[in-house]
C-alpha cells in the first residue's frame, strides 16, 4: 500500500498536478450531506440520539478533516474538543436559530475556534484520573498547565506531560468554578480554562 502512495504522489510530481484547494475563485463551494440539514432538523434528531445525528457526527469529523487539511498551518483545528463537544456548542447556537443550516454554522464555530488550533502535529498522551481516561495533544496538555500557572494553581514544570501536580492543579481550577473536583480534564472543564480570557 505505501509504495501505491508513493508512485502516486511521484506521479502528481512527475506531471505537476497541485493539491486540492477549496472553493472557487469566488470562495464557493457545494454543501453535500449533513450541512444541508436545518438546525431544527438537528436539534430534533439530537434529542433522539438517533441513527441521523450519528451520520451528523460522521460529516462533522470529516468537515474538520478537510478543514485540517486545507487551512494553512493548521494540523487541528479543534485539539481539545470532542465531536460531543462541538455538537453541544451547534445545538446552543441552534436553540436561537431554528432555520440556519448546518454547513455555515459549524464554518463559523471552526473560525471562532480558530486561535485554539493546533499548528503542528503533536504528540498525543495517555491521561488517567481514577477511572477516568483521555488522550490529549501534549500541546494541549502544556496550555493546560500554562492556563493554570497563569491562575497560580500550578507551580509545576509546562512540559506538556501528565503529572499528579497537573491533576491536583486542575481540581483546584475545577472547585474555583464551582464544578465537581475531580483533576480530570473534561470536556466541559477543557472548555471554560482554555477558552477563558
Amino acid at each position: 500500500m505505501t509504495r501505491i502512495i508513493i508512485a502516486l504522489l511521484s506521479l502528481a510530481t512527475l506531471f505537476g498536478l497541485q493539491p486540492a484547494h477549496g472553493a472557487d475563485k469566488d470562495g464557493q463551494y457545494a454543501i453535500r450531506g449533513a450541512g444541508l440539514l436545518s438546525c431544527a432538523t438537528f436539534i430534533t434528531e439530537r434529542a433522539k440520539k438517533s441513527p441521523a445525528y450519528m451520520m451528523i457526527g460522521g460529516w462533522l469529523d470529516g468537515y474538520i478533516t478537510a478543514s485540517n487539511k486545507l487551512q494553512p498551518g493548521t494540523y487541528d483545528v479543534a485539539p481539545y474538543a470532542s465531536t460531543e463537544l462541538l455538537s453541544a456548542l451547534i445545538n446552543r447556537h441552534c436553540k436561537d436559530n431554528p432555520d440556519d443550516s448546518l454547513a455555515p454554522v459549524v464554518s463559523g464555530l471552526l473560525a471562532g475556534l480558530d486561535g485554539d488550533r493546533l499548528q503542528a502535529s503533536s504528540p498525543l498522551v495517555e491521561v488517567k484520573v481514577g477511572d477516568h481516561q483521555t488522550r490529549l495533544y501534549a500541546r494541549t496538555i502544556r496550555d493546560i498547565q500554562q492556563r493554570l500557572a497563569g491562575k497560580n494553581l500550578f507551580t509545576g514544570t509546562e512540559n506538556g506531560l501528565w503529572s499528579d501536580d497537573t491533576g491536583a492543579a486542575l481540581a483546584r481550577y475545577q472547585h474555583s468554578i464551582g464544578f465537581e473536583a475531580t483533576g480530570f480534564p473534561d470536556q466541559k472543564t477543557l472548555w471554560y480554562l482554555l477558552r477563558s480570557k
